[in-house]
């Protein structure tokens, strides 16, 4: 099953279009022909965080984005939400994409119609209150979603964002592991990176890459920017 599952999710990525189902962003090659422009050009990356707004780890994270001038998308929970509801209006001012990633943490692949809508429609409905702006981006926890579900989220007017490197901060042990991934890590253009601001070792992690941007040629950028 999962063999058949992970073949119908490649499929699926390679056929439906990017506003609908985001695993991975055009390279910057493609990018630039489409733009009128040659060369390779830098690897523009997306680092996208989960399960937030954590009240002590998130500031810190921010701070440190806001040091090296880097953007983010962070997928926050409805929950978390409401519950700092200035952590997510700091991550707009400091130039920040917001995404979905429910309310409560559910998973969404056996997800009844009424459940999704409460969901995923309660946090986006706040989430667009609280910030001023649309947020059509979603994100599934654990990246789980049913045939069904997507179809429902796509008449909604979501973009579901999953991803194609994924350094499973959240099980490592300690920040030299996640110095050791980041220092192993060769960028493509069009990744998108998985990590999640609730992790005590995130921050170590996103210095590790940020510190290494320029001699790798790094960009970063919003989810958004991989739509277009």
């Amino acid at each position: 099953m999962g063999f058949i599952r992970q073949t119908l999710k490649q499929l699926a990525t390679q056929t439906v279009p990017r506003r609908m189902l985001l695993e991975r962003g055009p390279s910057s090659r493609r990018r630039a022909l489409i733009a009128g422009r040659y060369g390779r050009g830098a690897a523009e990356i997306a680092l996208t965080f989960d399960d937030g707004p954590h009240p002590e780890r998130t500031p810190r994270l921010l701070d440190l984005l806001a040091e090296h001038g880097v953007r983010a998308t962070f997928f926050v929970l409805g929950t978390m939400a409401r519950s700092r509801p200035d952590l997510v209006r700091r991550m707009v001012a400091d130039g920040h994409e917001i995404g979905n990633h429910t309310y409560t943490h559910v998973s969404l692949e056996h997800a009844s119609p009424q459940l999704l809508r409460a969901e995923v429609g309660t946090t986006r409905a706040f989430l667009e209150d609280l910030t001023g702006r649309a947020c059509p981006l979603f994100r599934p926890p654990w990246g789980k979603v049913s045939a069904r579900a997507l179809f429902q989220l796509w008449s909604d007017g979501h973009t579901v964002v999953l991803w194609n490197a994924d350094p499973r901060d959240y099980a490592m042990k300690s920040p030299e592991a996640a110095v050791a991934w980041g220092a192993r890590y060769r960028p493509r253009s069009g990744d998108i990176i998985l990590l999640h601001d609730t992790s005590s070792v995130t921050g170590a992690l996103v210095h590790e890459l940020v510190k290494h941007a320029n001699g790798r040629s790094i960009e970063f950028s919003w989810i958004s920017q991989h739509i277009a």
